[in-house]
C-alpha cells in the first residue's frame, strides 16, 4: 500500500492514464509514416542518343565564328555528336568555345577532346562546367587519370570518351580498363583512333575490321567508337565490323558541302 504524498501523485498520474516514472500507461497515438524522400539518379547523356551514330570532329584552327558555322552545317546534315577538337579546344578554351557550339547544335552531345593525360577529374570538371556532355581521357599512361575522369563525370550525369590512340597492347589495355569500370558502360565510350599523324597516305581504318570487330566483342555493353581515315564509302564497312560511333573530322569539314557530305555519311551507316 502506498500512503501519503506520494501515493496521492500515483493516483493522479494513474486517472490521467499514464505513469510518468516508469514511463509507462496508454499507448500514444499512431501517426502516418512519412513518405521517403526520392533519390534522383542522373541519366547518362549517352541514353539519349540511338546507335550507329556519326561523330564530327572539329580540328580546324579557325575563329570562333567559323567553327560554329561548321557546327550549324554538320548538324544540319543530322550529326549529333560534336566534338570540339583538341586544336580548337587549344585555340579558344572550352569556356569561350563549348557556349558558342551549343547555340549552333542545342540538341547535340559535345564532346570536348581535351586528351586528358593528368588530373582527370580537375580536366573533366572543367570542361563539363563549360557544357561539354563528354570530356575525353587518353587510356595510356597512369590509370588513376581514367578512373577519376568517369568518377567526375558521374557527378555531373556526363559521359567519358577514353581514347585508345597510341596504346601498344591495344586489346590487353582495354580488356583491363573494361574490368575496372563494369557498371559504368552508360557513361563510358572506348575509342579505336588512328591519329592523323599516323596515318599514311591513303591508309583507312576500314583495313582494321579484324581488330575493330575483336574490340568491340571485349567491349560488350561499352559504345564502341572508331576514328581515323572514316569517311563515305567506308563509314558502313566500320559499322558492320562493330562500331557504334563514326568519327569523321576532314572528310566532312573539308568537302564542298558539310551539311550533305555528314548526311550521306549518316545514311550510310545507318544502312537507308
Amino acid at each position: 500500500m502506498l500512503g501519503g504524498y506520494t501515493g496521492k501523485l500515483l493516483r493522479v498520474n494513474l486517472s490521467e492514464g499514464s505513469v510518468k516514472a516508469g514511463k509507462t500507461g496508454t499507448t500514444p497515438p499512431s501517426r502516418k509514416p512519412k513518405r521517403a524522400k526520392r533519390v534522383e539518379v542522373v541519366a547518362s547523356p549517352l541514353e539519349r542518343i540511338k546507335f550507329p551514330q556519326l561523330q564530327v570532329a572539329l580540328d580546324m584552327d579557325a575563329d570562333v565564328k567559323t567553327i560554329a558555322k561548321m557546327v550549324e552545317q554538320v548538324y544540319a546534315g543530322g550529326a549529333r555528336i560534336i566534338e570540339a577538337g583538341t586544336p580548337s579546344v587549344k585555340r579558344h578554351g572550352v569556356d569561350r568555345l563549348l557556349p558558342a557550339l551549343r547555340k549552333a547544335a542545342p540538341n547535340a552531345l559535345l564532346v570536348a577532346d581535351l586528351k586528358t593525360m593528368d588530373v582527370g577529374n580537375l580536366e573533366s570538371r572543367i570542361a563539363f562546367r563549360a557544357g561539354a556532355d563528354i570530356s575525353a581521357v587518353l587510356a595510356i599512361g597512369g590509370r588513376t587519370k581514367v578512373t577519376e575522369a568517369v568518377s567526375e563525370a558521374t557527378r555531373w550525369g556526363r559521359a567519358v570518351l577514353i581514347d585508345l590512340i597510341d596504346c601498344p597492347n591495344l586489346l590487353e589495355m582495354l580488356e583491363s580498363l573494361i574490368k575496372d569500370l563494369k557498371g559504368h558502360e552508360s557513361r563510358v565510350i572506348f575509342c579505336l583512333h588512328r591519329g592523323i599523324s599516323e596515318q599514311p597516305k591513303g591508309w583507312s581504318i576500314r583495313e582494321q575490321t579484324r581488330l575493330i570487330s575483336e574490340a568491340k566483342k571485349r567491349a560488350g555493353s561499352f559504345p564502341l567508337a572508331v576514328a581515323g581515315g572514316i569517311k563515305e564509302g567506308v563509314a558502313k564497312d566500320v559499322v558492320l565490323a562493330g562500331a557504334d560511333i563514326c568519327i569523321a573530322g576532314r572528310s566532312v569539314c573539308n568537302s564542298a558541302n558539310p551539311k550533305e557530305t555528314a548526311g550521306r555519311i549518316l545514311a550510310e551507316i545507318r544502312g537507308s
